[in-house]
């Protein structure tokens, strides 16, 4: 019986050769024969930006033109710290004779196959990082193969980006900057390492709903950190978060369409860790001009992610009021009528003056409104009118304008209140023209015997909006 296995033995060694021949027959074999035996593996590195994520609906989207590779520079660290694997393949044809990479649309990259033994690793990939990151590329590619990082103090895994965002320039090929980091086992049997590449920024897509035929002519996005760390599992310190994206509108703005709504172009924003909101200005054309401003209840924009975020504007007008006095010499004041034009924040005052404005309230909040309160400002350097007063924290403001016609000033109102529980913030432009005295009648018909002039007489002026 042995000499029967023996045979049966000697019999399987000598068909090996043919059996592994045979078309049908599997490659594993041959492979695990090839890698193994002297402790490497033959590989090869696949390299993939990452789609991006809607915050809203957690679902990945295809990214757009100029959102994916440029260039790529990869390095493989072993334990100790050194670099036993660099791939730089900007400089072959794969990217400098790449259209999609030279446009910043190459979506994947394979190596060609590589030796490394047996191990593991750190992989760090970069993609989109160029001089204009202070050098850092040219730190990141001089790196050679069998270079110490603890010899030559690199620490790559605490870099730090300054303010990326504000970099992208995709006409000028500056692309949105990407990273990994991933530990990896490789073993003689070990044929390839996948790696996905995440984008350093979020992009905001907004939208603005109010009324048709509305015009905004100013929008801006802050309160997101300065800078980033080059990987995610590292924290940020020393960040400040308020740093403003301000998008470009063009002339005579953007405006709503019939249903008054209005999608802005997408637009990128550095990545924050969470405890920070974000801040949004927006600037209509209503009533000489309206800010309206707003703080998300997100406070977190996570790298490689798409933020959603509509914009309602809530049509909120102020019950303003005015009244003016004229101060004739060795007179006592007399109240004139104001002039207003209808449906706007535009007050003609006599040359001269003395104002008295006051907000007594809000038009079209719901529940009431509480906790109203103004700040006004005039622009810097601005001669001709000057308040008499307290200016913050309050409803009512006064003040005096110039003995001189045929001025206009420009005033900004700063307006908080609550309704139903909500915080909002508006700020209003009030112009106030000055005009002749003449121009302005008393507001009593009745004189004093003493002054020969009308009695004070208070009244309440409300200004709507339509």
């Amino acid at each position: 019986m042995n000499k029967i296995k023996q045979h049966i033995y000697k019999a399987m060694l000598w068909l090996l050769p043919w059996l592994c021949a045979v078309p049908l027959a599997s490659c594993s074999f041959d492979d695990d024969i090839d890698q193994g035996g002297d402790g490497t593996a033959t590989l090869q590195l696949s390299i993939t930006a990452r789609e991006e994520g809607d915050l809203n609906t957690r679902a990945d989207e295809v990214g757009t033109n100029g959102e994916y590779m440029h260039n790529l520079c990869v390095l493989i660290v072993d334990g100790t710290n050194v670099v036993t694997k660099k791939l730089l393949p900007n400089t072959d044809d794969e990217f400098a004779g790449n259209t999609a990479a030279q446009q910043g649309n190459l979506k994947s990259w394979v190596s060609d196959p590589f030796t490394l033994p047996e191990g593991t690793y750190t992989v760090y990939a970069f993609a989109n990082i160029d001089t204009y990151y202070d050098n850092l590329w040219g730190s990141l590619t001089g790196l050679q193969s069998g270079a110490s990082l603890t010899t030559l103090n690199v620490d790559i895994d605490n870099i730090v980006l300054d303010d990326p965002a504000a970099k992208l320039n995709f006409a000028e090929r500056k692309f949105i900057p990407m990273s990994a980091k991933q530990q990896v086992v490789v073993t003689a049997a070990t044929k390839s390492i996948s790696i996905g590449l995440d984008r350093l920024v979020s992009k905001i897509r907004m939208s603005i709903s109010g009324k048709a035929s509305t015009k905004v002519t100013a929008l801006s996005f802050g309160g997101y950190a300065d800078k980033i760390t080059l990987f995610s599992d590292k924290t940020l310190e020393g960040a400040t978060y308020t740093t403003t994206k301000t998008i470009t509108v063009p002339e005579g703005g953007w405006s709503l369409d019939n249903d008054g709504k209005l999608t802005i172009p997408d637009f990128y924003v550095n990545s924050s860790p969470d405890g920070h909101p974000f801040n949004v200005s927006v600037t209509t054309d209503e009533m000489n001009g309206i800010t309206y401003e707003a703080t998300t209840s997100r406070d977190e924009l996570p790298r490689n992610s798409i933020f959603p975020l509509t914009l309602q504007l809530n049509d909120y007008g102020l019950d303003l009021a005015a009244q003016c006095w004229v101060s004739p010499i060795g007179s006592l004041p007399v109240e004139v009528s104001v002039g207003f034009t209808q449906d706007t924040y535009e007050i003609t005052v006599p040359e001269g003056c003395q104002f008295e404005f006051t907000v007594n309230g809000i038009n079209g909040a719901t529940a009431g409104v509480t906790d109203l309160s103004c700040t006004w400002n005039m622009p810097d350097g601005v001669s001709g009118i000057a308040f008499d007063g307290a200016t913050t924290g309050v409803t009512t403001v006064k003040g005096h304008v110039t003995a001189s016609a045929g001025k206009t000033f420009d005033l900004s109102l700063l307006v908080t209140w609550k309704d139903n529980g909500a915080t909002y913030n508006r700020t209003y432009t009030v112009k106030v023209f000055t005009d002749d005295i003449t121009n302005f009648p008393f507001k009593s018909k009745t004189r004093t015997p003493e002054f020969g002039l009308d009695y004070l007489r208070h009244e309440m002026l409300n200004m709507f909006k339509k």
